[in-house]
């Protein structure tokens, strides 16, 4: 596993969005952090139901962080869940278009619902 660059880290919010739990990603989502960034959503991937990330505060995500994301839905939608994404910042929202990956999760723009700080 590649040494991460800058720090991951997964901080649950209080409350909910659209009925899921809502954790907000900081830093970078790429082979670096992916194993950290697994590590910390497993248990709310256990329970099922609906989860939220917010990734508003993420810098940069590669094919790594997309992979991760995409597992994570596969997870979920096999216990009968979800997964949404709240306010990617713009290269990570263009990522998700170029990819196609705005058809697969939902994805709702800041201020939509906005999740609890």
């Amino acid at each position: 596993m590649a040494t991460p660059r800058t720090p991951l880290l997964v901080e649950q919010l209080t409350g909910e969005l659209n009925g899921g739990t809502v954790l907000r990603i900081h830093g970078e989502l790429d082979i670096s952090t992916a194993e950290q960034l697994r590590h910390a959503v497993a248990p709310h991937l256990a329970a099922g139901g609906r989860l939220v990330l917010d990734l508003s505060r993420v810098t940069f995500c590669d094919s790594t962080g997309l992979a991760v994301l995409v597992g994570f839905h596969k997870r979920l939608a096999a216990l009968g869940g979800g997964l949404e994404l709240y306010a990617p910042v713009q290269r990570v929202q263009h990522l998700l278009m170029i990819t196609g990956l705005n058809r697969v999760f939902p994805v709702h723009a800041a201020g939509e619902e906005s999740p609890t700080r």
